[in-house]
């Protein structure tokens, strides 16, 4: 219900009145004039207050003119603030507020101070206004929608100050939306601290050191407590120098609290220990923060070093296998470590051949990552002298980031890591050296790179949001996603989902390194006549007709060939004499074309030709070959794609099969003609070998097979194809590895 209320002093206000609020008359005129809804008056009574509201803004009523208040029935207008006389209310038990004016029952009222030696009697309305601090701090006059001039907040009490009583002018007033503004008491107050500064003797600040051990007491048993470690030291007898967490050594007490905050307490105040480090903080000393000297105390516990294999087929930091022009896999000359260019930061990097890492810039001193107990790997210094860290373990930890983006180092934020992350054990290498990351789904902790070398789900998800990009680091337990071998860390991006194999769906041209198939533009369209196994009866056998099969499925087992000449000996007893010695590769080549030589000059050691299990002819090991070792090259002539078309075609109308190898999107290896034997290795959905394109410089490149696993002598070498993925059903290749994880197709 809106009320109109008629102010009668030394003249005629008239405002409207909603909750307790009041708005002037005139601007909320066509607001308000249209309400039907009335509190014990009529209609015909608020038309007759509205109408002398009007004529009384326009200057036609006098003040000595009858005047009466809608919405407040038991209220009577009152006279002038001069001539305040109860005889003219018949309700005596009203007076006006002292502020407004506006009479109400003095059952309502609120007595509050005014200053120090004056109180003053306030309506429910102005006695809010009061306390929220809505009046002048000066003449003390509570604001109200009515009151022009302008106002001024002090920056000191909050308390805002009619500009004219504190004698602002308007070029000054226009100045203070950019400077301080205090009131006279804030003023004085500043003075008088300053005065008092001023006289009072220089104290040194001393910092309060919190002791390194403190004797506490759960369940009747006592420990040590160190705050720089936040870990106890049990003095039961039985444990020696064990240290344990506050909940482990709340259980080794026997407490059935779980609740080491109250159950664990300081002997001497017997005051919990959750609250000693509380006081501790609030003097400024925080006992869990992480400073250099608790960080290195934390990495020089001992623990057992867990030994990974790196591999030069994916990149040790994202865990992906592709490459690209723009982005290469490049490799370690000194610790074999394979790193995308962008990944690591070396996108600057001209000469390829003789790139070393940063850990390998000083091969004499050993490099570890201070966030893990994995040892090598792609590794950056911090900003904490001397530690450095893994890029993986940097990548997954919010606190950590790299301050140069483009160089990927220095890795800044480790001191901001909570120091109870070091105290978590990793379920996956049972060790607490280190800081643990959280399953983003339960309490389950583990180290980064342990979760990256066990195959963990670990995703980026990249959004903006006001213009500011931002990344969600997350990782899955085992329970929560079934770990994979060959898991890459997935990038969710507003334009898609980017995981390994699955980014040529966005991105169809980006695979290098990758045999060739068929273009659409070189199709056969080859007469199907049917193939028969039919022979005539009465027809000699070199007059039968030899047709050339396109369908060269093995059936049998997998069987390399040897040359030797006749012998009455089984080949069982052969292979038991060693037919080649063993060539030592631990020989140290100063370029790596120096080795593509070697490895050139031996291949014949290390492989053979054979019937293979999978399609024709394959390729075979002819000694043990280790995993990682390089196994051969695959030459050829290098051409042009245009070129490679062309040739494709005509290789197919003379019933050749085409050995093509495509290097990048403008050159392809043809081997057809002008090849080795690694022409023959064959596709495999689970292989033992990839392929790896290596620069030599001057914008050269060489394909170079690697043993992917332990191939053992007269096994079969295959790798994967990696065929560009096509939807037509035509189009599609037969796969016929016959591995357990076939995909039925290469493409």
């Amino acid at each position: 219900m809106i009320d109109i209320i008629i102010y009668l002093q030394l003249r005629q206000d008239y405002a409207w009145v909603k909750q307790g609020m009041i708005f002037p008359f005139a601007e909320f005129m066509d607001r308000y004039q249209g309400q039907t809804q009335f509190y014990k008056w009529k209609q015909s009574d608020f038309q007759m207050a509205l109408e002398e509201a009007v004529l009384a803004e326009n200057g036609f009523l006098d003040s000595g003119q009858k005047t009466q208040q809608v919405g407040y029935p038991d209220v009577q207008p009152c006279g002038s603030s001069q001539d305040l006389d109860y005889s003219h209310s018949p309700n005596q038990g009203a007076r006006p507020c002292d502020s407004c004016g506006s009479v109400v029952p003095l059952k309502t009222m609120k007595k509050m101070k005014k200053s120090a030696y004056e109180a003053e009697l306030l309506c429910k309305h102005c006695a809010k206004l009061r306390k929220s601090k809505q009046y002048c701090g000066i003449c003390k006059k509570i604001w109200h929608h009515s009151d022009g001039g302008n106002w001024v907040c002090c920056d000191g009490c909050n308390v805002w100050v009619h500009a004219e009583c504190d004698n602002i002018s308007s070029k000054l007033f226009k100045d203070l939306e950019h400077i301080d503004y205090y009131c006279p008491e804030c003023k004085a107050k500043l003075k008088f601290e300053s005065r008092v500064a001023k006289r009072e003797p220089k104290i040194k600040s001393t910092e309060i050191v919190p002791p390194d051990k403190l004797t506490v007491v759960c369940n009747g048993m006592e420990g040590s407590y160190i705050p720089k470690l936040h870990l106890v030291v049990c003095e039961c007898g039985a444990c020696g120098s064990k240290k344990y967490t506050l909940s482990e050594w709340e259980r080794h007490t026997g407490c059935r609290a779980k609740k080491w905050k109250y159950s664990v307490k300081v002997k001497d105040t017997m005051i919990p220990l959750e609250k000693w480090i509380v006081e501790c903080n609030a003097s400024g000393v925080d006992t869990l923060k992480l400073d250099k000297q608790k960080l290195i105390g934390f990495l020089q516990e001992k623990y057992e070093p867990v030994d990974a294999k790196w591999t030069t087929e994916r990149c040790a930091i994202c865990r992906w296998v592709e490459d690209w022009d723009y982005n290469k896999i490049i490799i370690c000359n000194r610790c074999q470590i394979a790193v995308h260019q962008e990944c690591y930061g070396a996108s600057d990097v001209l000469d390829l051949t003789s790139w070393v890492c940063r850990a390998c810039e000083t091969p004499d001193i050993e490099r570890e990552c201070c966030l893990c107990p994995v040892k090598g790997g792609a590794l950056k210094p911090t900003d904490v002298e001397p530690l450095w860290v893994h890029v993986t373990c940097a990548w997954f930890r919010p606190e950590v980031g790299f301050l140069n983006h483009q160089k990927m180092e220095p890795a800044v934020g480790i001191l901001r890591i909570p120091s109870s992350s070091f105290l978590k054990g990793c379920v996956i290498c049972k060790q607490t050296h280190g800081s643990c990351t959280q399953c983003c789904k339960c309490a389950t902790y583990f180290h980064v790179m342990c979760a990256s070398k066990a195959g963990y789900s670990m995703e980026l998800h990249c959004s903006e949001k006001n213009g500011v990009q931002m990344t969600k680091k997350i990782v899955y337990c085992a329970i929560h996603r079934n770990p994979n071998p060959d898991a890459v860390v997935v990038m969710h991006t507003p334009s898609g989902v980017f995981a390994a194999r699955n980014i040529i769906q966005y991105e169809k041209e980006c695979l290098r390194g990758s045999r060739r198939i068929s273009s659409k533009n070189a199709e056969l369209h080859e007469s199907p006549a049917p193939e028969t196994n039919e022979v005539d009866a009465y027809s000699a056998a070199r007059c039968r007709v030899f047709r050339r099969s396109n369908f060269k499925r093995a059936e049998g087992e997998p069987i390399f060939h040897r040359l030797s000449g006749p012998s009455r000996h089984p080949i069982d007893a052969l292979s038991a004499f060693s037919t080649y010695k063993e060539i030592d590769d631990s020989t140290i080549f100063s370029s790596f074309k120096d080795r593509l030589y070697q490895l050139q000059r031996t291949e014949n050691h290390r492989v053979c030709f054979g019937k293979s299990g999978i399609h024709g002819w394959g390729l075979f090991a002819r000694r043990n070959i280790q995993e990682g070792e390089m196994v051969v090259e695959y030459r050829g002539e290098q051409v042009r794609r245009s070129v490679a078309d062309l040739r494709e075609v005509r290789y197919r109308s003379e019933g050749k099969d085409c050995y093509l190898f495509k290097i990048s999107e403008e050159v392809v290896i043809d081997a057809t003609n002008k090849g080795n034997i690694a022409r023959l290795i064959n596709h495999s959905c689970m292989p033992n070998c990839y392929a790896r394109i290596m620069s030599v410089g001057d914008e050269e490149s060489r394909i170079v097979l690697i043993a992917k696993t332990n191939v053992s002598a007269g096994d079969e070498l295959t790798y994967d194809y990696l065929f560009d993925p096509d939807e037509h059903d035509e189009l599609k290749v037969p796969c016929l590895c016959k591995a357990p994880n076939c995909r039925k197709y290469m493409n």
